[in-house]
């Protein structure tokens, strides 16, 4: 039982991620970045400001080599502590919704849904950062803050302690307490990047929002019943 296949599936899926292997060459280069438990503080701080979050979402990704393999455009809808809505709108639809404790993925193309316990640990469902503490996040990833030229702009580079099929680097941009994108690498040297747009924080949202009822007639697999 694999969540975090469910929840990235050829990056169409991915909770969260930009290519940030660059991502210090946006710093002033003439400044220390903050390093340890100051930068942890400085990100929780920011986390702090944010019950819920909802955007329109561009993922682009590219090899190792700086090729594009793959653009895509969705819709994201999250509330704290645990509760996102992810809707893929091109170049295919898919849908993953979750409560925090199941998460269901329907994929209209092939008629079918799935569902599976949620697995919200941070360095698996890097979206999930958006829910974290300060000793959450300094357990599961070394953290970095850039200085920018731009003192709106935050930019926090995270290094998972413990090993990952996932990610090996973690890139989080914010403008003021706006997420405004997530970056990642993984250990083949492939990008992925998500920029959000239309951001909209601490809206009131539907207790249904993050619930699913999968449509007559498609094939239900549910895996909490194993």
């Amino acid at each position: 039982m694999k969540t975090q296949a469910v929840i990235w599936r050829g990056r169409a899926a991915a909770l969260a991620a930009l290519c940030f292997v660059h991502a210090a060459t946006a710093q002033d280069a003439g400044s220390e970045p903050v390093t340890g438990a100051a930068a942890v503080q400085q990100l929780e701080a920011i986390l702090q400001q944010t019950r819920s979050f909802s955007a329109a979402v561009q993922q682009l990704q590219v090899d190792q080599d700086g090729r594009e393999l793959q653009e895509s455009q969705a819709e994201l809808v999250m509330q704290k502590p645990g509760s996102f809505y992810w809707e893929l709108i091109s170049p295919y639809s898919e849908l993953m919704v979750t409560d925090g404790d199941l998460i269901w993925r329907y994929e209209p193309d092939l008629e079918q849904v799935t569902i599976q316990p949620f697995d919200a640990e941070l360095d698996r469902t890097p979206i999930m950062l958006m829910n974290g503490n300060a000793q959450e996040i300094a357990a599961t990833y070394e953290v970095t803050m850039g200085t920018m030229e731009d003192i709106r702009v935050s930019r926090f580079i995270l290094i998972p302690r413990s090993p990952s099929r996932l990610f090996e680097r973690l890139a989080v941009t914010f403008r003021d307490a706006d997420l405004i994108e997530m970056q990642f690498e993984d250990s083949l040297g492939q990008q992925t990047s998500l920029s959000f747009d239309n951001i909209v924080r601490n809206q009131p949202l539907a207790a249904d929002q993050f619930q699913f009822t999968p449509p007559a007639g498609v094939e239900v697999i549910d895996t909490t019943e194993e």
